[in-house]
């Protein structure tokens, strides 16, 4: 056989041979095992009364915080149809220094929000570098209340957009029992520090001027005007006002007043009793006063 046609007989063989040995192979996606993949398992549906608290005010004064509740339905607890619309009769009790504790909602009805005070502890005669803790207590049960229903599963969400204050991120909810127990950290913001602190500053600085110009105008190095009487005056009664707008500050008797309220206010008044004194003794004629 010439070599051209040899050549040409080998191609051939080859093109047939190929494409059958290829598909007598086992291919390697298809041979080759797989391991069989599992879904993640879902999560357990909650099934009970899911609850929404948000502390929307603080008062030092009275030592109590106010705390709005938005109950929500989860599970068996809510209608399958209607999101949100209780499915049966459920009472929540929470802790109130006044006002109901029990709360009923019905089958068929939205579980409405609502507010409760509840008692703050901790020491205010720190302010503002003062530490406070909210503690209250939350319990469900189903139809008539905890003395012939069945205590309902509960938990609970905090949070707090209130100025001048922050939560502690060491707060915790515990399950006592049926009851939930709800513990808060409330501390001052970095801001309400501040501007505490800067208003202590203010009043000393204040305070040390009053003095400074009485005792120039006693010595009668500058020549007395009544509009400086008027100033220490306003002073006297302005530094209350004042002291009384700070952000959640406590009634008298805390660090702020002993650091500085109450040593300016005493400055300022000296000053003023100084001033109109050493007016009342001055004579009409030779006072020798400077004009300038």
């Amino acid at each position: 056989m010439h070599p051209p046609m040899l050549a040409l007989a080998l191609v051939l063989l080859s093109a047939v041979a190929l494409p059958s040995a290829a598909a007598g192979a086992p291919s390697a996606t298809t041979g080759a095992s797989r391991a069989p993949v599992k879904s993640a398992a879902p999560a357990a549906a909650f099934n009970g009364i899911d609850v929404r608290a948000r502390v929307i005010a603080v008062d030092t004064t009275k030592e109590s915080a106010t705390v709005r509740v938005d109950p929500f339905p989860e599970g068996d607890y809510g209608e399958r149809s209607k999101r949100g619309v209780l499915a049966r009769d459920v009472v929540l009790y929470a802790t109130a220094l006044s006002g109901s504790l029990a709360h009923d909602y019905r089958a068929g009805a939205f579980m409405d929000p609502f507010e409760t005070t509840v008692p703050l502890s901790g020491d205010t005669s720190s302010y503002p570098f003062h530490h406070l803790k909210a503690e209250f207590e939350m319990l469900a049960a189903t139809g008539a209340g905890i003395e012939s229903g069945q205590p309902v599963t509960m938990r609970v969400h905090i949070s707090s957009g209130l100025a001048g204050y922050r939560m502690h991120p060491s707060s915790l909810n515990r399950q006592q029992s049926d009851t939930l127990v709800v513990s808060l950290r409330i501390d001052p913001s970095g801001a309400a520090v501040f501007f505490a602190a800067f208003i202590m500053v203010i009043m000393w600085l204040l305070a040390l001027a009053a003095i400074t110009v009485t005792v120039t105008l006693i010595l009668r190095r500058r020549r007395f005007e009544g509009a400086f009487t008027g100033l220490l005056a306003a002073l006297l009664f302005a530094f209350p006002t004042v002291r009384n707008t700070l952000p959640g500050i406590p009634p008298v008797g805390v660090l702020f007043d002993y650091g500085a309220f109450f040593w300016a206010e005493g400055l300022v008044a000296l000053s003023l009793v100084a001033l109109v004194a050493g007016w009342s003794r001055r004579h009409l004629v030779g006072t020798g006063e400077r004009r300038d």
